[in-house]
């Protein structure tokens, strides 16, 4: 990966203070939430995306000037960047809409068009939700999996920034065992998908598109967190709710758990056969 070599050939920060910059960026969300943005929006879905995206701009910016690096020791690349956006928008697109279209032709969920549709809200809330799963992918992988990957190596790196992140979720109340499961899974798979395209910006529009399409198009929670509007009205026909995902959302169906289970096989896969292809050219 191109910006683990970057790091490992100008030094990275120590572990306290790489771990340390995480925990505050989690409490800088909560002190943000609390006595900025609820006193100017409110106590509403909108107040806490804008402590999401300040904190991890806040956080992101402060690693750039401390370390007085490039966007690229974050994992952006200056090649191939329409493609990253293609890839990522496709894989979102065909993961939510594949599982979506399973728990309705299994007569699990209904669909319905929203009343009273408030058009400003949406656009608001689209772009508030597309910026939050981008900056999280950006502080997960793009900083923290990045800087990890070239102290201890990158498989390293992979558990303990997913580990994390596996923590940062789990200050929801509702989250259940299969909804830990879910966000420790995705999170692998997105780290696998990071390390094949060695490009932050596929996973990064994977996860902004994701949360927009399961949440704001097709009205599941994201996290635990109901948005005030979304396009369709999804509703619940049979009680299984370890294959609708309950009050958390689509992340914490079990057809989630499988779909992305196969796609970190896949990814897994291609990984191998790419340093094959390596070792075999180099002989």
């Amino acid at each position: 990966m191109k910006s683990v070599d970057l790091l490992k050939n100008k030094g990275v920060m120590n572990f306290t203070l790489m771990f340390l910059l995480i925990i505050v960026y989690s409490f800088l969300q909560g002190i943000l939430f609390e006595y900025v943005f609820k006193n100017i929006v409110g106590y509403n879905i909108i107040s806490v995306l804008c402590s999401y995206i300040f904190s991890a701009v806040i956080l992101l910016f402060f690693v750039k000037y401390f370390e007085k690096t490039t966007f690229e020791y974050f994992g952006f690349s200056k090649e191939n960047n329409l493609e990253a956006i293609k890839v990522g928008a496709g894989l979102a697109i065909f993961s939510i809409v594949g599982v979506v279209a399973i728990l309705l032709m299994s007569n699990n969920i209904s669909l319905s068009l929203s009343k009273d549709l408030k058009i400003g809200i949406i656009i608001i809330l689209t772009m508030l939700v597309l910026m939050q799963g981008f900056l999280e992918e950006v502080v997960f992988r793009g900083y923290l999996m990045t800087r990890l990957a070239a102290k201890k190596g990158k498989w390293i790196a992979i558990l303990l920034s997913s580990l994390f992140y596996l923590v940062f979720r789990m200050s929801n109340p509702t989250t259940s065992k299969i909804d830990l499961l879910n966000i420790f899974l995705i999170s692998v798979v997105m780290s696998l998908l990071y390390w094949y395209f060695d490009n932050v910006l596929v996973i990064a529009i994977f996860h902004a598109f994701w949360n927009c399409i399961s949440g704001l198009v097709f009205g599941f929670n994201l996290s635990g967190i109901k948005l005030s509007d979304s396009i369709f009205t999804v509703e619940a026909i049979s009680d299984k709710q370890i294959l609708i995902g309950g009050s958390y959302g689509i992340e914490g169906s079990i057809i989630t758990t499988v779909f992305f289970a196969i796609l970190g096989l896949l990814v897994y896969m291609g990984l191998y056969l790419k340093m094959f292809r390596r070792i075999t050219k180099n002989k």
